[in-house]
Formats: C-alpha cells, structure tokens, sequence
C-alpha cells in the first residue's frame, strides 16, 4: 500500500512540474510577440559610410564607396517591387530635403511627409574588402560589415535593426558553418556575394518588409 501511495505521490509531482513548465514556456513565448506599428510607408536611404570606418586619413574610400553603391543596387533588386517601400537616390535626397532644416528626426519627418511614409530605413557600410585569390584559394577571404536601422519617424522609436559582419572561413577552421558552405559550392567567395547573401537575409527577418 505504501509503494502505491509513493508511486502516485510521485506521479502527481510530476504533472505539476511539468504543467508548471508548460505553463512557463507559453508566457515566454508570449513575451517575445511585439505588435508592430501600422507603416504608411518605408523611406530607403542612400547607403552611407562612417568617418570612423575611413579612419583619420580616409584610407579606403573608394573600396567603400563601392561598397555603397553595391548594397544599393541590392536593395533595389530585393526592394524594388514592394509598393510600400521608396528608395531615394543621392540626387533624389538632396531634392527632397531642399528646404527641410533641423535635426535629424525633423529632415526625416519632413521627407516622410512628402513620401507618405512615416519610416526611415537607414544603411551603413562600415567594411567591404574583396578576396585576395580565386574560387579556389585565398591569400585573404572576402570580409564585410554592415548596420540597418529601421526608425519610426513621428516618434523616432528604432523599429528593427540588424547587422552583418563576416569574414569567410575555411571549412577546417570551423565545422559549424558546414551549412553555409555548401550553400556556397564550397569555395571562396567574392565580396559582392558576401554582401548580397547578408542583405538578402537581413531583409527576410525584417518583419516590416514581409508581404
């Protein structure tokens, strides 16, 4: 009689515990749901890049300009289509903001209103240096670094941001990234693919820009 009673003692422990940790699971996924603000629009930015990333002599300016127009042309090509999204040129920009002053937010505001957006996408390239070799070997892999901040312009809340900074890896110094190197033919990769494979998935997570 007393081992059955311990048995059931122990069964309903059990249960309890488990039901407690079900219960637990379900809130913390209930934390990570973030209702997103309703968007008239999205205002996509010139890609830019930093003094600090230039370094005191501007060293490499014309690598990251390139850098720049790269990501550019990227993100027409994954953005172009989608109607509520507005991407401006340098020349566009320069227009827009004519006759906008003040701060930051206020120039943002005043281009939002023009575009009927209320969001700003802005993008950084802070590293863009090509590979030093072929598919098949390398004296150094392609690397790059970039910054996406996505802000609510009435409220200048920072809605998503994302970041991507890689240098390839060979396959023997880090079996994790199996994966990814399959998924790139198990070669050395050039700058721009690099880039455009770390766009291409910021993007995807960004849950503003799901259709």
């Amino acid at each position: 009689m007393r081992n059955i009673t311990s048995i059931l003692i122990v069964a309903l422990f059990c249960s309890l515990f488990f039901s407690a940790c079900s219960g637990k699971k379900g809130d913390q996924a209930e934390d990570k749901v973030v209702a997103l603000q309703p968007l008239t629009g999205i205002v996509v930015m010139p890609t830019v890049i930093t003094k600090e990333a230039l370094g005191a002599m501007g060293k490499g300016s014309s690598t990251l300009d390139r850098g720049a127009g790269f990501v550019d042309g990227v993100i027409a090509s994954e953005l172009g289509r989608n109607e509520k999204v507005h991407i401006v040129t340098e020349r566009q920009l320069d227009a827009l903001l004519n006759d906008a002053a003040g701060a930051r937010l206020e120039q943002m505001k005043a281009l939002g209103a023009k575009l009927d957006s209320n969001a700003v996408l802005d993008i950084t390239v802070t590293r863009f240096h090509d590979r030093d070799g072929s598919d098949l070997s390398v004296n150094t892999p392609a690397s790059a670094a970039f910054q996406m901040v996505l802000t609510h312009v009435d409220t200048g809340m920072v809605l998503w941001a994302a970041s991507f900074d890689e240098t390839q890896e060979a396959l023997s110094s880090n079996l994790l990234s199996l994966g990814k190197a399959r998924n790139r033919g198990f070669k050395w990769i050039t700058v721009e693919d690099l880039v455009r494979q770390g766009v291409k998935e910021r993007l995807a997570d960004c849950p503003y820009l799901q259709k």
